[in-house]
């Protein structure tokens, strides 16, 4: 007995199934091979009227994760197939004569030295790695230059390339200056360990220039807006999510890194103590991001509702996956207990957006919002800072002044001679 509504993902169609009076979860997918495979879910819920909606949102919801976890399978192939072909060239290491060593391998080398070093971060490692493995080892690996031998004009050279072809996919535009910013920044410190051997004297990223970043006005919702935005997505599983990001601002890899340990239901409080951030892998963080972004908040009666019915739900997943449930103690994330990861909160956001005809904004915006939002009610620069957890006043005053127009309009009213 199958349901006639199909939900369908790329190469992934998936139908409600009812046996032994409960709803399963069927998708249907295609493997590498391209042959169609199914992949049976006991959804838990029973067949009784009224439950077949939420049957529908448990298996949408499935569908989501199983396509986000074959997208991640296929970039962790890929980036295994370049650690491969990074670890085949490490034979270059066992040289004495560095002075020969190709400019390319130096960076291997270089990459490998900074996963060794305890002091720096996890999330710092893979950022090294993301821009080196994804766009200076590819772009230098084309050539046979040492060290020494590239100069300004070749680190030059290449910054114009990933100005134009970067993104690497079609119809899209190269590295934006935030990008090129980072990757000068890591030259600098690969050129910096070549003057530590004296293979170089002078450092040839000195003279190379980027482009400067625009100016960027942060876009945000405001009062009414927001209300929109709770409204249309309510019942959407990013909801929570959306709506704890609003109240605190938070950073997207704050939300993602709240744990059950964060909320305090007997003081009533949420303490923002750790992140989870995303490069080629997601990394979860101990730490956040200055000693200002570690801040508590006060829990709100409409937020411990919420969080009390994220654990109930929770605990019902628990039962329904028994040992196949992943434990981390983190709040947010899939029925099987895996996090969400910060690239899916953001794709997500978007398309409720598109979903439900609301304006674009980046997810990251919403932290905007609630800046907005607090300038709108009176609230004075110190507090927008401490609320956000900005550890430099000046971050906090570039907002607050394209913020508060509205209360300049207010001003402008009494300049009447």
């Amino acid at each position: 007995m199958f349901d006639e509504s199909l939900v369908e993902r790329s190469q992934m169609k998936g139908t409600l199934c009812v046996k032994s009076n409960k709803y399963y979860a069927v998708i249907n997918y295609k493997d590498e091979t391209g042959a169609w495979k199914k992949k049976w879910i006991n959804t838990g819920i029973s067949d009784k009227p009224g439950n077949k909606k939420l049957a529908q949102e448990f298996l949408q919801a499935e569908i989501e994760q199983f396509q986000y976890k074959q997208i991640q399978a296929n970039e962790s192939k890929e980036e295994s197939i370049s650690e491969t072909n990074v670890n085949s060239e490490l034979s270059y290491l066992d040289s004495n004569d560095l002075s020969k060593m190709r400019f390319v391998d130096f960076v291997k080398k270089w990459l490998i030295t900074k996963e060794n070093e305890h002091s720096v971060a996890e999330n710092t490692i893979s950022f090294y790695q993301s821009l080196c493995n994804n766009h200076i080892i590819p772009y230098f690996d084309k050539t046979d230059l040492t060290v020494s031998e590239v100069n300004y004009l070749e680190l030059q050279n290449f910054i114009d390339y990933e100005k134009r072809e970067g993104n690497g996919l079609k119809g899209q535009s190269g590295l934006s200056p935030a990008s090129l910013k980072r990757l000068k920044t890591t030259l600098k410190l690969i050129f910096k360990e070549a003057r530590k051997f004296n293979l170089i004297t002078n450092d040839p990223c000195e003279f190379v220039t980027v482009p400067k970043q625009k100016r960027r006005l942060p876009t945000y919702y405001n009062e009414n807006q927001l209300k929109e935005l709770f409204e249309k997505t309510k019942d959407e599983q990013l909801f929570p999510v959306i709506y704890l990001t609003v109240v605190y601002g938070l950073r997207r890899s704050e939300v993602l890194g709240l744990k059950w340990d964060s909320i305090d239901f007997v003081n009533k409080t949420v303490t923002i103590m750790r992140v989870v951030v995303r490069f080629d892998e997601v990394i979860e963080k101990e730490d956040v991001k200055t000693e200002s972004s570690y801040r508590t908040y006060p829990l709100s009666d409409e937020i411990e509702n919420l969080l009390l019915q994220i654990k109930e739900e929770e605990n019902r997943n628990r039962e329904k996956y028994g040992s196949l449930y992943k434990e981390n103690g983190y709040i947010f994330k899939w029925p099987d207990g895996d996090i969400f990861t910060p690239d899916y909160i953001s794709r997500k956001f978007s398309s409720l957006l598109k979903k439900n005809n609301l304006p674009h904004i980046r997810f990251h915006d919403l932290r905007h919002s609630c800046a907005s939002f607090l300038v709108s009610k009176g609230f004075q620069l110190k507090d927008v800072q401490e609320w956000l957890g900005h550890s430099d006043i000046e971050t906090t005053a570039n907002i607050y002044a394209h913020l508060d127009l509205q209360r300049k309009r207010v001003l402008m009213q009494s300049m009447k001679f």
